[in-house]
């Protein structure tokens, strides 16, 4: 039975399919005027046509956009995975839509963002099926990636999406993670036919369209183990197209925000072309005839060297990135520390920027930095083998989850630490991680918020990257039925149930899927609660 590693991109998604031993990259076909156009990605983008609700996907979506020309009755939204960041129930799609004054804005649409994912993955399937030719029926096996930081939202919707379109979610896997099972299999006998020579580390520099991420994954024969992770949601290959794009608008005299969303679209694509060339190492200069684009201004060009200069800043985070979790992963396995044993490789397809490489070798310059060669499937290819089950793997919380309490007699908040960032999530097969606590009630309703967070300040509250998660509403008070719906209105501070304590057994599965059980004991009752039920 065949099975599919996939990296849902921000940009483009790649799907790698293992059937009978043999790997190989699915391929995605439209028909055009000038002929049938076969990629090996398809592009994250959903174009809408307001009026009728019809929906374009991947290459037809980005086909279409492009014959339109300025229509305000379609919407198109590119690198949708950006949209899942702050993703909460019933959230709407935002997209870049003509304002009032004519000029551009960002705009919340009457469509339901979870439902538009799902329709972008069912067509994904349909487009697996119709072009690998399988049979009629065969379910889609898949191991799934995100990126090692997404939040436990994104997480959520992601898995529930994927299900929801009709593939067969065997497995979940962070995609440096992937990348790294990738670098593996390459360097042993799977494909490059030497062994590691022991156990070893890897750190894995991610930068793709959207996202940032970093990992240091410990490998040890067949079995991999992250060891820390972290990342920035806000950087990839969509920012540093705008730069360049900015730095062009400036030598013609102009502003983005003065563009018409096709022009933009388009010219963001060419800033990416141009982009992408700085890779061979032979571009001399970056390139842009406005006349192609139907702006009357001429030809501007941008040295490579001064790009570099505006994208350096950018990068800064994402190498002091990398360095903490290196020195996190040395505090786990003190075997891993920035030198000769320790390989940082280089994966996504805005790594290929010779800057990124000079900065990373700069920054370690005892370390092997490797740059992979296959940029946009290194992570569908990780997935792919893992989908095998040849190899084992665990992975770690890249983010502090817990919960808001209430000390000092309610006068104060504090956070409560469920799992620390760094701790180890069960493998397949292995029983949940659990915690257990004990509350003892100021009021006669919990009122429990649970959220998520890259870091804590000095006082041990959440910092850096702060998401909050359902909100659970508990019944403390033993008159009041479990079952029945409760409010935040109802809420009353009272001590008369302080004398018997709540009792909180909090669970993580291999999916990082959080349950938290809620018992009275005084009455023997429980509820359990799924953070963001599938």
């Amino acid at each position: 039975m065949a099975r599919l590693g996939i990296d849902f991109g921000t940009t483009n998604t790649v799907a790698m399919m293992h059937d009978r031993g043999i790997f190989s990259v699915v391929h995605h076909a439209v028909k055009t005027g000038a002929g049938t156009i076969v990629q090996e990605v398809f592009p994250s983008s959903i174009l809408i046509h307001r009026s009728s609700g019809r929906r374009w996907y991947g290459l037809e979506a980005e086909r279409r956009f492009g014959q339109l020309g300025p229509d305000p009755d379609h919407v198109f939204v590119p690198s949708l995975k950006r949209q899942l960041r702050n993703y909460a129930e019933g959230r709407r799609v935002q997209a870049i839509v003509p304002g009032a004054d004519g000029r551009e804005e960002t705009a919340e649409l009457p469509y339901d963002l979870a439902d538009e994912l799902t329709g972008f993955l069912r067509a994904l399937a349909e487009s697996i099926c119709q072009n690998q030719r399988l049979p009629a029926g065969e379910p889609l096996e898949a191991v799934v990636t995100w990126p090692a930081n997404a939040n436990g939202a994104q997480r959520h919707i992601t898995r529930r999406s994927f299900r929801k379109a009709g593939f067969v979610v065997i497995d979940t896997l962070n995609e440096p993670t992937a990348s790294a099972i990738e670098l593996a299999d390459c360097l042993t006998a799977g494909r490059g036919g030497k062994a590691l020579g022991g156990p070893q580390a890897v750190a894995v520099f991610d930068l793709g369209g959207g996202t940032f991420d970093a990992s240091v994954v410990w490998i040890e024969d067949d079995h991999f183990e992250v060891l820390a992770a972290s990342g920035i949601e806000d950087l990839g290959g969509d920012d540093f197209d705008r730069v360049l794009l900015e730095m062009f608008l400036s030598a013609m005299g102009g502003a983005i925000e003065d563009l018409g969303p096709l022009t933009r679209y388009a010219l963001l694509r060419q800033a990416r072309a141009q982009k992408e060339a700085i890779a061979s190492g032979t571009v001399r200069s970056l390139f842009l005839n406005p006349r192609d684009f139907g702006l009357e201004r001429p030809p501007v060009t941008i040295r490579p060297a001064a790009y570099a200069d505006r994208i350096r800043p950018l990068l800064q985070p994402a190498i002091a990135t990398l360095g903490r979790v290196i020195a996190q992963a040395a505090g786990r396995q003190p075997r891993v520390a920035p030198g000769p044993g320790l390989t940082i490789y280089l994966v996504g397809g805005s790594a290929r920027l010779p800057l990124v490489a000079e900065m990373v070798s700069a920054a370690f310059p005892e370390c092997r930095v490797v740059l992979t060669d296959k940029p946009f499937t290194s992570v569908a290819m990780g997935a792919a083998i893992c989908s095998t089950e040849r190899v084992g793997y665990r992975d770690v919380f890249a983010r502090h989850f817990g919960l808001i309490r209430l000390r000092d007699h309610g006068r104060a908040e504090m956070f409560d630490t469920v799992f620390s960032a760094g701790t180890p999530v069960p493998r397949r097969g292995e029983p949940p991680l659990e915690r257990v606590a004990w509350y003892y009630p100021r009021h006669n309703i919990g009122h429990l918020k649970y959220l998520e967070c890259v870091g804590l300040d000095d006082n041990g509250m959440p910092a850096d990257g702060v998401r909050s998660w359902s909100d659970v509403l508990f019944p403390y008070d033993p008159a009041l039925p479990l079952t029945a719906p409760a409010s935040r209105e109802e809420i009353v501070s009272t001590d008369r149930f302080a004398d018997q304590p709540v009792c909180e057994i909090y669970r993580c599965d291999a999916d990082g899927v959080i349950t938290v059980e809620l018992r009275r004991p005084a009455t023997g009752e429980a509820r359990t609660y799924e953070i963001y039920r599938d």
